[in-house]
């Protein structure tokens, strides 16, 4: 048995959580503006593997083996940390491409071989070790009565993965009618070394917790 009682709170709380921008965020906002919705649904779906993964390693109690062992979560912290540094250096090259070389904005729509949405995103999502520690301290909050918590976590893991589509359908969507005022040359430019800066922010953040 589950209690459902808890769903509401749960999800106002995780409200916070999903609305706060992340690597995934502004991987996925930049494949929409890059190549669309295709390419903006793809990195979504690979934001929703990575969190499903994330859910499994949970309710499993892998994840909180993980977090019980130094050397595990620091790896999971050195990957994590070289993804971020890879991804601002994939929008380094990009931005410094376009500087060297603009072009207009309907060359700029195809992604390049390095951009695979899907598996970035997934990547991206799974190598983060926020989002692991998050699962652990955040979820157990809300088992209530439940006399299963395996049950109880399955279905808080499936309200989060709800609240997070309905938070990311609307977003790629947003993103893609915005393509033409982002691919102006300049813009461009200019959101790629953001993205590059935040990503790097990122990596600099989670280096400190090592």
């Amino acid at each position: 048995m589950v209690d459902t009682s808890v769903l509401l709170p749960f999800i106002l709380s995780s409200l916070v959580i999903i609305l706060s921008p992340g690597a995934d965020t502004f991987l996925l906002l930049r494949f929409a503006i890059r190549g669309g919705p295709q390419a903006g649904f793809s990195a979504m779906f690979g934001i929703l593997a990575g969190l499903s993964l994330v859910s499994l390693l949970l309710i499993s109690g892998m994840g909180l083996l993980i977090s019980q062992i130094p050397v595990a979560l620091g790896i999971v912290n050195v990957v994590g940390i070289a993804v971020l540094v890879i991804l601002a250096a994939i929008s380094v090259r990009a931005g410094l491409g376009l500087l060297r070389a603009p072009v207009a904005s309907d060359q700029m729509t195809t992604l390049s071989a390095r951009d695979k949405p899907f598996r970035l995103s997934l990547v991206t999502n799974v190598t983060n070790p926020k989002v692991l520690i998050f699962y652990l301290a955040f979820f157990p909050q809300f088992l209530g009565e439940a006399n299963s918590a395996v049950l109880q976590l399955t279905l808080l893991s499936a309200a989060f993965l709800v609240v997070t589509i309905v938070w990311l359908v609307p977003l790629v969507y947003a993103a893609s009618a915005a393509r033409n005022f982002f691919l102006q040359p300049r813009v461009a430019i200019a959101m790629e070394f953001t993205v590059a800066g935040v990503f790097l922010a990122l990596a600099i953040l989670l280096a400190l917790t090592l």
